[in-house]
């Protein structure tokens, strides 16, 4: 499974209802008991971001642009990155490195 980090932001803060965010909530709930988001928030700066799992980028931007915020363009720019997870099982990707450097 792929990872995308997906970074929400020009927010058009007269777009907010509850009414919205009640359905954003919902459909981030869908995403988390389905696995295909394992992180999302509010960031200090006005912006979001998520994590997203998904087999290929087509996906994970069609998962982007079902949720309500995109469906009444809260967020203007959703850019959707994909990216890869270092981790100590992979050795955080530092044999990926080391091919590239000159002996």
């Amino acid at each position: 499974m792929k990872k995308y980090f997906v970074r929400l932001s020009n927010k058009q803060k007269s777009l907010m209802t509850k009414e919205l965010m009640r359905l954003h909530a919902l459909y981030l709930r869908e995403l988390k008991d389905r696995e295909v988001l394992p992180f999302c928030g509010p960031c200090k700066d006005d912006t979001a971001i998520m994590i997203i799992d998904a087999p290929s980028y087509e996906l994970a931007k069609q998962y982007v642009e079902d949720d309500p915020f995109s469906k009444v363009n809260y967020y203007l720019t959703r850019d959707i990155i994909e990216m890869e997870e270092a981790t100590i099982e992979n050795e955080f990707l530092m044999k990926d490195v080391f091919k590239s450097l000159p002996e």
